[in-house]
Order: structure tokens, then sequence, then C-alpha cells
């Protein structure tokens, strides 16, 4: 589980859906970093691919800050909570998904082993269990963190650019 998901979403939504990629590539980038300077783990396996660890990332920021300034911008910040819950969740499950799906891709049709064992059934248990669990537990926090903490954030920085 992370929050930096939902961090990401609520910069997309200040600053753009450019800025909100570019500070989801510094995130993926730092998950790539991360994943080949730690100790080896599942986690780590899984983000030492650069596409896995880079893309998902990169497409929060981009897409939560299009919808948000697409579709929620230049509305009044009281109707902004219904959106920023569902962006919050949907930014979770952005991330949940293209991550699972790129790592399935790895294990199953570049056919990856886990650990040198082939085909060993780990991966599927993997996937599942992080889309049953951590993924639904992730969309739930972030449809309860993004307006808790977007809402002061944008009505700041809104008063500032009015000033």
């Amino acid at each position: 589980m992370t929050i930096i998901t939902f961090t990401v979403a609520i910069g997309a939504m200040v600053l753009g859906p450019k800025t909100g990629a570019l500070l989801g590539f510094i995130w993926g980038a730092y998950s790539l970093w991360h994943a080949w300077t730690s100790v080896p783990s599942i986690g780590a396996l899984i983000f030492r691919n650069p596409i896995t660890a880079i893309a998902p990332r990169m497409l929060v920021g981009f897409i939560i800050g299009y919808l948000y300034w697409r579709f929620v911008k230049e509305r009044p910040i009281a109707q902004q909570s219904a959106w920023l819950v569902g962006l919050g969740a949907l930014s979770a499950f952005i991330n949940t998904a293209l991550v699972l799906s790129l790592t399935w891709i790895g294990f199953k049709v570049m056919n990856t082993s886990f650990t040198g064992i082939p085909d060993s059934g780990l991966a599927n248990w993997l996937i599942i269990s992080i889309a049953g669990f951590n993924g639904i537990f992730e969309m739930i926090v972030g449809a309860i963190l993004v307006p808790l903490i977007g809402i002061p954030v944008l009505t700041a920085f809104n008063r500032r650019t009015q000033q």
C-alpha cells in the first residue's frame, strides 16, 4: 500500500496533467531505483521492470490531472468533493490495474519465471491477492484522503492565484 498515488493525484489536480505526469515519472523513477537498491523482495522484483515502475505512475498523474482540469476545475468547490472522491479511487485503480497488468504480461506473456521456478503459479496468486486486498483497500483510502487533503489544497491554491 502506498499513499504516494494520492500525492501525485492531488499534484496533478493543482498543477495540471503534464506536471502530474512529471510527478508520476519522478515517483516511478524512484520506485525503479529503490527496487534495484533495496533488499530483494516480491515488490522489488515487480518494480525492477522500468515500464512497470514508471508508466502506471505517469498515467495516474496525466489522467487524473486531465479529468480534473477538463470536468471539475470550473465547478464550485462544494461540488468538487464528490468528484474528488471518485478521482481518488480512480487514481488507486489506475495504478493498481496497470502495475498488475504489466506484471502479468511480464510473468505470463513474456514467460518470466519467479525465483527460478518456471510456471510456479506464484504470479497468479500474487496478482489476485494484490488486486483483491490491496487494490480495493487503496481505492477506499483514496476516496477518503484525496477529498480530505485535496479540497483545502485546491482552495488555498485557488486563493493564491486569484490575488
